[in-house]
């Protein structure tokens, strides 16, 4: 255990310094992030008059309504906030905080790993996310999906948490308090929090815990109606914020960046992880199918690991369904499941291949092993120094993937 955790600092060291070491080095900041920082502007211009301008406008002109809406109001705050503190008046103020909720998620990664997972395939899952180029790209970004997925990956931790012992009603609390804040920031966060719900009442049910069934319902319900109420009083009226809202997915069915770089068969979602992560995204069919057959030797049990297993499909699912949603900074809070199952899915194949050969001593299997997991981690640092440092791709939509990928 003592070896196990080292290595795990020594990780969690290197992804924070691959972090903060490309903090700053994109050459061109998007037109949302662009807006974003105006929209921050405007509140340390005009307060929450400022707020209102801006939903005024996104109400009255259809131009407007083709980015951001201006009721993530916790992301303009929070930009807002970053510009006062840093004293930088553009958007490498909010990038920052991105680069600080990837190194968050990355502890949480490393908590989950740790408790749920054997100790070399938690360290596998690790490695992979330190390295995989999706996350990188985000934490260098004025964008939301850093924040949306460290709020995702602790209410995947707090899932897991209950999955394995759900009587203390600490985690009930905070999943209420982590969800509430999430949807501040962004709209789409009842989606992550939703999928964590529906497989913790699955579990209660299961258990006929009734009671906490109603405190899990109850602290969820009381988080969101807080944070809609102080949503609604920047934006006007709780009416107008649900209409914002709607015009967002109907906005974007006609967006022409959305039509043609986000758009296509759903299951182009599915080989944008194959072009950023090829071994990751097989391994992580391997961790699966490990699943599937009830492993005993988990630290805290399987059935937290089914969750983490359910919420990534799920969320990928729905990714795959909804049009113009092809995009992988949408399903962010995937990213540390994802490479929780690719760390189950080298262990599997380890174990499998040495019962398979009937290897006496797995050490040469597992040696191989860890050579593919050090190429892998390797080969996507390159991809992504190549893709969004070198060529400076300036998001992760699957037309601007393909593009790369088919660059002579």
């Amino acid at each position: 255990m003592p070896r196990q955790l080292i290595l795990v600092a020594v990780l969690v060291c290197l992804g924070a310094a691959l972090r903060l070491g490309n903090l700053g080095n994109e050459r061109a900041r998007t037109p949302d992030e662009r807006v974003y920082t105006h929209q921050a502007r405007m509140w340390l211009e005009n307060g929450p008059a400022g707020i209102r301008s801006l939903v005024e406008q996104y109400k009255s002109d259809p131009n407007v309504r083709l980015y951001p809406a201006p009721v993530r109001v916790g992301m303009i705050r929070l930009l807002a906030a970053a510009i006062e503190w840093t004293g930088h008046n553009d958007e490498s103020a909010f990038a920052m905080i991105s680069c600080a909720a990837s190194i968050g998620s990355l502890l949480v990664l490393a908590l989950l790993a740790t408790r749920f997972l054997p100790a070399w395939a938690g360290l596998a899952a690790l490695l992979f996310y330190v390295t995989l180029p999706a996350e990188l790209a985000i934490a260098r970004r004025t964008w939301p999906d850093s924040l949306l997925e460290l709020a995702g990956l602790l209410l995947v931790y707090f899932m897991c948490e209950i999955a394995r012992d759900s009587k203390p009603r600490i985690w009930y609390l905070l999943f209420a308090i982590v969800g509430a804040l999430g949807i501040l920031v962004k709209e789409s966060m009842p989606l992550p929090q939703g999928l964590c719900a529906a497989w913790i009442l699955l579990v209660l049910v299961k258990r006929k815990e009734w009671t906490n069934i109603l405190i899990l319902a109850s602290a969820t319900a009381a988080g969101l109606s807080l944070s809609l109420w102080w949503l609604s009083n920047y934006v006007g009226s709780l009416s107008e914020y649900v209409e914002i809202v709607a015009w967002i997915s109907r906005s974007n069915a006609v967006n022409p960046y959305a039509l043609e770089y986000a758009s296509g068969p759903g299951y182009l979602l599915l080989q944008a992880f194959w072009i950023v992560t090829p071994v990751a995204s097989l391994l992580s069919l391997a961790g699966l199918w490990s699943l599937s057959r009830k492993p005993n030797d988990m630290p805290n049990g399987w059935e937290p690991l089914w969750g983490v297993a359910f919420f990534t499909l799920a969320h990928i699912a729905i990714g795959v369904i909804v049009p113009h949603w092809l995009n992988l900074r949408y399903v962010s809070a995937t990213f540390g499941p994802f490479c929780l199952l690719a760390g189950l899915g080298i262990l599997y194949l380890v174990r499998e291949g040495s019962r398979w050969l009937e290897l006496s001593d797995p050490r040469p299997l597992a040696g191989l092993a860890i050579a593919l997991i050090l190429g892998s981690a390797f080969t996507d640092y390159r991809y992504f120094e190549r893709v969004f440092v070198r060529d400076a791709t300036a998001d992760l939509s699957i037309k601007m993937l393909l593009d790369e990928q088919n660059r002579p």
